[in-house]
């Protein structure tokens, strides 16, 4: 193509970037035991700030964006919250199966574009309402315990994991509007997880930080590079070939491969009516978004500008 846009191409790098998310959870959980929530994120933002931050400046040498100029007090804060965001999310992983958060936490795109519409960032459609009530009815089914008596489940980790989908959302929302559209989204994110490394630092070392050791090591710069580095670098490589609202849509395969993985490596059974309540819930995020790149199209100035930052639960 002459702008060098290729869908195909940029398809299979959106593929890629879910299939890197997507083990984040399944890391994460197995290494919660050994390592604990803080010292994990510590020594994850760490490592990943080391890789991005020196790959900013190498990028910066080849005539790569200027990594310090934008807002900086801004752009930490931002990190801040995005440290303290996903922190939520390793707390809930303490109490509840990959299977159930993953879905669960997949709440965050619905509620991006109707805090969105609430807030006058753009009108809200009837298809908008009908995505959450499908949304809603899909979370019904996959945490039958809250709702129908049957069996147990952790209402602390259902707790923690809906707090996680709503500060992703504000998250995402607050930063589109306070940091330059003109900030590359490589920049943006390496402030984000250097301010999660700064806000874990503390909470690591005031608990007795844990050095990992063995067979835990190689694990934990998966843990780091992968989900943390690797996804990104796709992610924004997708962002090049293809609309952000069809990469944001891609990735919803990230939910069906978590679901996979943690039957395959942790050992977690699926019921049928989970994965019944995952298939409407991930139903209800897509036509969330398709109803979110609709708008785009008809009101430039509403584009997703909150997808130039992907999540890292």
């Amino acid at each position: 193509m002459s702008d060098g846009r290729n869908p195909t191409v940029g398809v299979m790098w959106a593929g890629a970037t879910a299939l890197s998310y997507s083990l984040s959870s399944i890391v994460g959980k197995d290494l919660l035991g050994s390592l604990g929530a803080e010292s994990l994120l510590f020594w994850r933002f760490g490592i990943a700030s080391l890789v991005r931050w020196a790959a900013l400046f190498l990028w910066r040498r080849r005539g790569g964006p200027d990594p310090f100029d934008l807002p900086r007090w801004r752009a930490l804060g931002l990190g801040v919250l995005f440290g303290l965001m996903v922190y939520l999310g390793f707390l809930a992983l303490n109490y509840l199966d990959v299977s159930v958060y993953i879905v669960l936490v997949y709440l965050y795109p619905v509620l991006v574009v109707v805090f969105s519409s609430l807030l006058g960032h753009h009108r809200a459609s009837p298809a908008t309402w009908l995505a959450l009530g499908v949304v809603m009815v899909g979370v019904v089914l996959t945490v039958p315990e809250l709702f129908g008596g049957v069996g147990e489940i952790s209402a602390v980790g259902v707790g923690l994991t809906l707090a996680q989908a709503f500060a992703m959302a504000a998250f995402m929302i607050i930063s589109s509007r306070v940091m330059p559209h003109s900030v590359d989204g490589v920049v943006s994110a390496s402030w984000n997880v250097l301010g999660g490394a700064l806000v874990m630092a503390p909470l690591a070392f005031g608990g007795g930080l844990v050095v990992p050791s063995g067979v835990v090591v190689p694990k934990v710069l998966l843990f780091a590079l992968v989900p943390t580095v690797i996804a990104n670098v796709c992610f924004f490589r997708a962002m090049r070939h293809i609309a952000p609202g069809v990469v944001a849509m891609i990735m919803t395969m990230e939910v069906a491969l978590a679901i996979v993985w943690s039957v395959l490596f942790l050992g977690e059974s699926v019921s049928g009516v989970k994965i019944v309540g995952a298939a409407v819930v991930m139903a209800g995020v897509l036509l969330a978004q398709w109803v979110n790149v609709r708008a785009a199209r008809t009101e430039p100035e509403a584009d997703d500008a909150w997808l130039a930052t992907p999540p890292v639960p």
